[in-house]
């Protein structure tokens, strides 16, 4: 394998900044990393509103970049450029950044994101892995939807994943065992388990009739599940006053249609109570309850992609 050094480059600034954060905040332990990549699955756009929301209310400052050149696909996801009048005025290129984040009591944390790799995955995760080590990071955190069989009218559920599932209690399993498209998100979670360091995910569960929409009923469940896991103190006002404006249009929607689709909800408000209560189960596929297996759930995410893959297109 080549050098994992050659894909990124350290922030002079950035670097120096999170020393600094790091010093001021006297704690002993290291920051904690959150990382949510752009362009695999994130039913109701639940990982990316929650990475825009922390971005926009927490100082954001480079401490790495990766190079795009090398690890996204132009052509599958072309950049936006100007074109005024007679010129080429504008390009955005992709980026994938490292950066610097306070939360709401100033205490320093690290987000990752940006498009996900097309390619050299397992160099991408072994330069994220070096940098881990460099910052001394004490949990690497990920998060993003997957579209379910669940109700909007039902608190939003979650399947927590990783090393560390002693710091996200409580959730029941929803299945064993299930194969699904990877994703960079995915792997560089199971290599940073493999070197031993912490790791911890989160898979919201986001009604499958919405999970094209912004859901931000999914993103506030994540901002807290990440919140009560790391001990961050993370804003979500904002995002928790969307709620109820969603839950309204859906319901405006609803009214409007034809009750197949109300009537579709009322069965599976019907399986989720069934299922909630439950819990005390090891596995909820031992439940009578009419399910979703493995199988359903690996096409449901196939299906998803598919669908996402013709929209980009």
């Amino acid at each position: 394998m080549r050098d994992p050094k050659e894909l990124y480059e350290l922030e002079r600034q950035g670097v120096t900044a999170l020393a600094a954060a790091r010093a001021a905040a006297e704690s002993d332990s290291g920051p904690v990393l959150l990382y949510h990549f752009e362009g695999f699955m994130d039913a109701g756009e639940a990982g990316g509103q929650v990475v825009t929301h922390l971005l926009e209310h927490g100082s954001p400052q480079v401490v790495a970049r990766f190079d795009h050149d090398r690890l996204v696909d132009y052509r599958a996801r072309r950049p936006a450029m100007t074109f005024d009048r007679e010129s080429w005025t504008a390009y955005d290129p992709p980026e994938i950044l490292l950066q610097l984040v306070h939360d709401s009591v100033g205490a320093p944390f690290l987000v990752l994101t940006g498009p996900e790799p097309d390619t050299e995955w397992e160099l991408f995760a072994a330069a994220v892995a070096e940098l881990v080590e460099r910052f001394e990071v004490r949990l690497a955190v990920d998060f993003h939807g997957i579209p379910m069989g669940v109700p909007h009218t039902r608190p939003v559920g979650l399947t927590p994943h990783g090393t560390r599932l002693d710091l996200a209690p409580g959730h029941p399993k929803w299945f064993d065992q299930a194969q699904v498209p990877g994703s960079a998100q995915a792997l560089l979670e199971y290599r940073l388990a493999e070197a031993g360091h912490d790791v911890l995910g989160f898979a919201v569960h986001v009604p499958h009739y919405i999970a094209r929409s912004a859901y931000p009923a999914a993103a506030v469940t994540i901002l807290e599940s990440v919140q009560s896991a790391t001990g961050l103190v993370l804003p979500g006002t904002e995002l928790r006053r969307k709620v109820d404006e969603v839950y309204a249009d859906i319901e405006d929607q609803l009214a409007q249609g034809d009750g197949e689709l109300r009537s579709a909800i009322q069965g599976m408000e019907g399986q989720y109570d069934a299922v909630s209560g439950a819990v005390s189960r090891e596995s909820l596929l031992a439940e009578t309850a009419d399910l979703p297996s493995a199988d359903e759930l690996g096409r449901r995410f196939e299906e998803f992609l598919a669908e996402h893959e013709r929209d980009t297109e």
